[in-house]
């Protein structure tokens, strides 16, 4: 039996669909920045940062996230920074390592000093 991640509700209820471009992280993701959730399984999904309040769009229909924030990849593939900032979600810095672990698992490479935490 799979453990699953604790998890909490987003503070927008609202049951916005899933984004288009919404993805599961992978090695093969383009450089730049992204917002992100983490389901209760641990998996990682990604959608490009390009406007404001994509964190309840990234999972969809008001589901529950272990983790959310953002974070940036570099022109070599390599995740420079995660965060913790999600104006849907507040986790604090604790859920970074967590973080970094799933990505690591999803076949990602994340730089040394890429915790950027955000205290609400």
């Amino acid at each position: 039996m799979t453990s699953k991640l604790p998890t909490k509700s987003p503070l927008d209820l609202f049951p916005y669909d899933q984004h288009p471009d919404s993805r599961p992280f992978g090695a093969d993701l383009a450089a730049g920045k992204y917002v992100f959730v983490q389901d209760e399984t641990a998996v990682i999904y990604v959608l490009p940062e390009t406007e404001g309040h994509l964190h309840p769009r990234v999972l969809g229909g008001a589901r529950p996230a272990a983790a959310a924030g953002g974070l940036t990849v570099d022109a070599t593939g390599e995740v420079t920074e995660i965060d913790n900032f999600s104006g849907t979600f507040q986790f604090g810095p604790e859920i970074l390592p967590q973080v970094r672990d799933a990505l690591l698992r999803l076949g990602g490479r994340v730089a040394a000093n890429a915790e950027r935490p955000f205290t609400y």
